[in-house]
């Protein structure tokens, strides 16, 4: 009778356990143990610093017991349960107190200060003297500090205008939130301009083409995005702003009207040009003269993309092609080469590859300028989105005084010899580089080198010119230009320029001359503002023979034997505009035709 006490007494623990268990649940289920405002406020959280304050920085939570006053832990716990802050330790509440009698706030961090892992965690109050524990599951906190990653994954059409018909943006990573729509343009000096935004849906946008209600001018446009996410943490596509190269892919927007593209190599004289015209479907005029006078040659009208445009039936020359489409205009240039057989000593070549790598359009749709000055890659073959290109009133000055004085020249292009299209170096006495080359593929730099070494001769007119590489070869929409190399420090005849010097109003005046290329002159130079020194030539046997500069050190006009030929390089920005009034410059350039004509 003994021996069964304590298992009567263990029968009757369980029993009573079982029932305690079966209340317990009941009340949790049917009288909830507190009340008020058991929910956190915010339910996402960033411990990280916002620009929203500390509102999104903590969550409070507050209550008040609903049937008996006790003393209350309050934690949080992970997922797993683990306890990673104790926000109270026997702290006394009241009873039926009807407004929150505790307030907890927790600021996402540990108990060791530092910041919790991003994920979900729940509020946990243990009741002490009931020995009863309330877990908050139903209405968690989650630590966010990762800012939303938007991108933009299409824009179409990215060509515009197109019959008003807006651009639809599609983006992606912005946790279903609204967006604001960040419109750059990119290619203006001084980097990305914002120029528009406004706020899209969280599918998507529609952006009408417009910057303060007005048409947005001919130009490149990338569409970013700014995104704010529910713990007040922003995120924004491009992650910086200039983007990385290759971290906007079809984010591009190009805004034309109007744009030509023409050929970039001489097509001979008395020959149909065929300008590739972009007038937005539709209808443009057109105007031919020659760059040096205002006379027009030949007019017409049209709307269909290809435009064949003959050319006079005279000697080589520069030609400008006018076109206009209601308030839109632009100018492009074209180049006759002489009729076959027109005997120039002297061909004189146009930097059409500096045009095109200095030309600002966006070839692959990442709403960046493709150009060789930001590292390419560039297509050889597309409109020159601001018409004429920079350098060319000077190269066309240079002309307009060839054909006043009578002097005669065949002209090409850098492209034409590439490609070996129109006229070539083989034939000439002297080559006259009428612009800035600021790059060169290495087959046509070596065939330079080769035709001065062999006895032809060179005038180079370009500032900071033939120093840099670049590889010209077939792509899927015609030649491209790709990989440029940064300036060496001499150029490929063995000159070393210096940086340009400004606010220069010192003479140029005639150093040394056994070439004779200054006989003629008076021996001093004026009205250059700039000039580009070259301080030493560096080729095999070169000593500069002909100078004049500032002072010895500092010479801007030298010529200088390499192998049986010569070079001459003039570093005075605007030269060709100084020959309409300057009688020194005239007098060097007819002297030097007759010196490299030998």
């Amino acid at each position: 009778m003994v021996k069964r006490l304590p298992l009567a007494a263990f029968g009757t623990l369980v029993v009573a356990t079982v029932g305690a268990f079966f209340v317990t649940q009941h009340l949790k289920v049917s009288t909830p143990l507190i009340a008020g405002f058991p929910q956190p406020t915010p339910g996402t959280i960033s411990p990280l610093e916002t620009g929203c304050g500390r509102a999104y920085r903590v969550a409070q939570l507050s209550f008040y017991l609903q049937h008996r006053a006790d003393d209350v832990d309050v934690y949080i716990v992970d997922q797993n349960g683990n306890i990673v802050r104790t926000l109270a330790s026997g702290r006394h509440m009241r009873r039926g107190v009807r407004i929150p009698d505790g307030e907890f706030p927790w600021n996402g961090r540990e108990d060791n200060g530092t910041i919790a892992p991003d994920g979900t965690y729940y509020y946990r109050i243990a009741l002490l003297h009931q020995g009863r524990t309330v877990e908050l599951t139903g209405t968690p906190v989650v630590v966010k500090t990762a800012p939303p990653r938007p991108i933009v994954t299409s824009v179409s059409p990215s060509l515009i205008p197109v019959d008003g018909t807006p651009v639809t943006i599609h983006y992606r990573g912005n946790e279903h939130r609204f967006a604001t729509v960040q419109i750059y343009r990119t290619d203006l000096a001084g980097g990305p301009r914002l120029v528009e935004h406004f706020v899209g849906k969280p599918s998507g946008a529609a952006w009408d083409g417009k910057i303060d209600h007005k048409p947005a001018p001919a130009g490149t446009y990338l569409v970013g995005l700014r995104v704010t996410d529910s713990a007040c943490n922003t995120g924004t596509f491009p992650a910086t702003i200039p983007p990385a190269r290759g971290s906007t892919a079809h984010a591009g927007v190009t805004v034309r009207y109007l744009a030509a593209e023409p050929p970039l190599h001489s097509v001979p004289a008395g020959s149909a040009a065929v300008v590739y015209v972009d007038s937005r479907q539709r209808p443009y005029r057109w105007a031919l003269r020659r760059a040096d006078a205002k006379k027009v040659l030949a007019h017409g009208a049209g709307r269909a993309v290809a435009l064949r445009v003959r050319l006079p039936a005279t000697d080589a020359g520069l030609y400008e092609l006018a076109l206009r489409s209601g308030p839109h205009r632009t100018v492009v240039p074209l180049i006759a080469s002489s009729p076959r057989g027109g005997g120039a000593k002297l061909l004189v070549v146009l930097p059409a590859l500096t045009w095109q790598g200095e030309n600002p359009v966006d070839d692959d749709g990442d709403g960046l300028p493709n150009t060789l000055t930001d590292g390419g890659p560039v297509n050889i073959d597309r409109p020159l989105a601001n018409g004429l290109p920079d350098g060319f009133a000077d190269e066309a000055a240079f002309l307009a005084y060839l054909n006043k004085a009578h002097l005669p020249y065949d002209l090409t292009t850098d492209l034409g010899l590439i490609a070996g299209t129109g006229p070539v170096l083989t034939g000439h006495r002297g080559v006259v580089l009428a612009g800035s080359e600021l790059w060169l593929p290495a087959t046509l730099s070596l065939a330079l080198r080769t035709y001065v070494q062999d006895g032809g001769h060179v005038l180079s007119l370009g500032i900071d010119s033939l120093r840099r590489g670049v590889t010209v070869r077939a792509g899927a929409q015609g030649p491209v230009a790709l990989d440029p190399t940064d300036p060496a420090a001499a150029d490929i005849f063995g000159a070393q320029p210096g940086p340009l010097v400004a606010h220069n109003q010192e003479l140029i005046l005639v150093g040394e001359d056994r070439l004779g290329i200054f006989s003629t002159t008076s021996g001093a130079f004026r009205g250059f503002s700039s000039y580009q020194p070259f301080t030493t030539v560096v080729s095999p046997g070169g000593q500069i023979a002909s100078a004049a500069g500032t002072s010895r050190s500092t010479s801007s006009i030298i010529g200088f034997p390499v192998g049986r030929g010569l070079v001459v390089e003039i570093g005075l920005p605007g030269f060709g505009a100084s020959l309409a009034a300057n009688p020194d410059t005239q007098e060097l350039v007819t002297q030097l035709w007759s010196v490299l004509s030998r």
